[in-house]
């Protein structure tokens, strides 16, 4: 072969490597893309995301709307003949007792029926929290707290009674004070929270001493 031949094919053999050598950064391309393609994929599913809890957040306001028509479409005359609280009272034979020999702590037991009634004076049931104070009346108008209970909505609806001698309430608590030996004229005053509508009923009577 001649000179002139074989540096012609030098020539194209060198050129040969350097194209192929020069096909590498273009190599790089791919994978560039593919790390674009990840935060696309990324940035879609974060916006789906997004666009349910969208959905959903409608979905609840829409359920909520739809409740409050529903609400206010009930006929007003139902509305009226449904019976609301209108009054509580405390039974007149709410008294105090001395606790039984051999129970500890030795002292007393309020013993409170609760009355509660609607505007025509009838009796229902109640859904709320119920407080309850007994104190003793001294001289001078000062006074001597005797016992105090809290109960709660569940307590208030156990509490419940009915049977031959009328429906109420029944709460049960200890009355103790270092001066105070389960006699005399003492006071309980009570007060209800509706549980449906956050007001609040009060009602005081002076207890009797029961045997």
């Amino acid at each position: 072969m001649k000179a002139t031949q074989m540096r012609g094919v030098i020539i194209v053999a060198i050129a040969t490597i350097f194209s192929l050598g020069g096909c590498n950064p273009v190599a790089l391309t791919p994978n560039q893309n593919d790390a674009l393609r990840r935060q696309v994929r990324d940035l879609e599913e974060q916006v789906n995301a997004a666009k349910a809890k969208q959905v959903e957040l409608e979905q609840q306001l829409a359920q909520s709307v739809k409740s409050a028509e529903e609400k206010s479409s009930i006929d007003p005359a139902i509305l009226a003949a449904t019976p609301h609280v209108a009054m509580v009272q405390i039974e007149s034979s709410s008294g105090f007792l001395a606790s039984k020999v051999g129970v500890e702590p030795a002292g007393c037991t309020a013993r409170i029926y609760l009355e509660p009634s609607d505007g025509l004076g009838r009796f229902l049931q109640i859904v709320g929290s119920v407080q309850i104070s007994v104190f003793e009346l001294k001289a001078g108008g000062k006074s001597q707290t005797l016992g105090k209970a809290e109960f709660s909505p569940s307590q208030v609806r156990d509490a419940w009674r009915g049977g031959v001698f009328g429906t109420h309430y029944t709460f049960e608590f200890p009355l103790e004070a270092a001066d105070w030996h389960c006699q005399g004229s003492v006071t309980a005053k009570l007060e209800f929270r509706d549980g449906t509508t956050g007001k609040i009923f009060t009602a005081e009577r002076q207890l009797i001493q029961q045997k």
